[in-house]
């Protein structure tokens, strides 16, 4: 009704504002932006906000001597933000309703007051920051490759989710934008169509290798758990006892790490949480390595199946970039360049996305995260918070070259083809290339 579209607005404004740096620090309490992957795609990305120029990537400019326009673009889009799942919303209630035996009303006045806001039916499903997330970065995409997408037919586009609600709502969003930018306003809603196809974008459910050797054996994540019980986690643990005034044997690391979480959540959501004044800065630092942790060995390099899983995936991007090629070459030779396809965009998940970066090389520290390492890894590459966050995005783009001297009109009998990659709208070496 009105009163929750408002407050929605109201909320979603906050968040735009705080993330601008318009509103004063205490109006916006997020003393760390960085939650694993559980990290809005704007607190770690200023692309997000900075002015988009239109057909930025549309010409490839760094090759001497030859003219390069884009021709297909494929990217791979994680869901945007969404709410906790169903298991994570009680397991915070149940951690409240421990603390209010033990802790006095004054130690925490909005802690001790704290209502589960989170909605027990939403299990997983997009937020309207997620809405937002992948609305804009639709539009933005859209304008920095117009001339690509500009009066193509809506058949000459793909989109493919998982059989999951929220990359169907992540893929509705991002199209609004995308749309919107491409045909106008009144059109953006038109003709939108996907496909569901699990076996490039949930293969790590249907990998039976993976799900028995990694993702349902806990001793895989032999290094997560030691972190989790290691001395710095202890050390947070007492912190946030002492801070509210009970005893040792209240609170657990692991709900120490529902906290973190937590914190992150309703900040990204509703604009602030009392749990974060739990948490100091460098409490949050120790508890993002811990994330970290998991997702390198659940979604990362710690086993080669985790990243040899991801072929389907691999495999239907560089094929359908061959096909492409094809048929713009045979469209050529009959004297058109019609029907193509110009954009695959497929909309999966963090356990997506982090196979892929690996099979690509991408994100690779020279050396392995560990539970007993965490003081060589401050500057680490595979930090989820930056490359895995809601809305994280990789993208090809493929471009037909031919040399500065050929004029419009002259017959050429074979272009080349170049590829630019970008993580998260960033331009990135594609390891073994030796520039950009």
């Amino acid at each position: 009704d009105m009163k929750i579209f408002v407050s929605s607005f109201a909320e979603v404004l906050c968040y735009l504002l705080c993330f601008l740096n318009l509103f004063s620090s205490s109006m916006c309490a997020t003393p760390y932006k960085f939650f694993s992957t559980k990290t809005p795609y704007a607190w770690v990305h200023q692309s997000s906000i900075s002015e988009t120029v239109e057909d930025e990537l549309y010409y490839l400019k760094e090759l001497k001597g030859m003219s390069c326009s884009a021709v297909h673009a494929n990217a791979v889009i994680r869901h945007g933000s969404r709410f906790p799942g169903f298991d994570d919303v009680q397991r915070i209630s149940s951690i409240h309703e421990q603390l209010l035996t033990v802790m006095e009303p004054n130690i925490n006045p909005d802690l001790y007051n704290w209502v589960n806001k989170f909605p027990s039916n939403n299990n997983k499903v997009l937020s309207h920051v997620g809405e937002l997330e992948q609305e804009v970065l639709g539009r933005r995409i859209a304008k920095k490759l117009s001339t690509l997408f500009a009066e193509e037919e809506p058949s000459n586009f793909r989109f493919i989710v998982s059989s999951q609600e929220r990359t169907k709502q992540s893929a509705s969003a991002f199209y609004e934008g995308f749309s919107s930018a491409i045909y106008g306003a009144e059109e953006s809603d038109n003709n939108f169509d996907y496909e569901v196809n699990d076996e490039v974008m949930r293969f790590f459910g249907l990998c039976a290798k993976y799900v028995y050797s990694v993702d349902n054996n806990k001793t895989a994540f032999d290094e997560y758990y030691a972190f989790l019980s290691n001395e710095k986690l202890i050390q947070i643990k007492e912190k946030v006892e002492k801070k509210l005034d009970i005893k040792g044997d209240v609170l657990t690391t692991a709900n120490v790490r529902m906290i973190y979480m937590t914190c992150g959540y309703e900040t990204s959501i509703y604009g602030s949480s009392p749990w974060c004044s739990l948490l100091e800065e460098a409490d949050m630092e120790i508890l993002e390595y811990l994330g970290d942790l998991k997702h390198y060995y659940k979604n990362g390099f710690g086993y080669p199946i985790t990243w040899q899983q991801s072929c389907p995936l691999v495999s239907e991007i560089f094929s359908t970039m061959d096909e492409t090629i094809m048929d713009i070459e045979n469209a050529e030779e009959d004297g058109g360049v019609e029907g193509f396809l110009v954009g695959q965009f497929a909309f999966g998940h963090a356990e997506t996305l982090g196979p892929l970066y690996s099979a690509l090389g991408l994100f690779n520290d020279s050396e392995p995260l560990k539970s007993d390492n965490y003081d060589n890894h401050k500057h680490r590459l595979f930090r989820t918070s930056q490359i895995l966050p809601f809305s994280a995005n990789i993208m090809f783009i493929l471009y037909e070259c031919v040399p500065d001297e050929f004029g419009e009109d002259e017959e050429i009998e074979e272009a080349d083809y170049y590829l630019k990659l970008l993580v998260n709208e960033e331009p990135k070496l594609i390891p073994g290339c030796e520039e950009l």
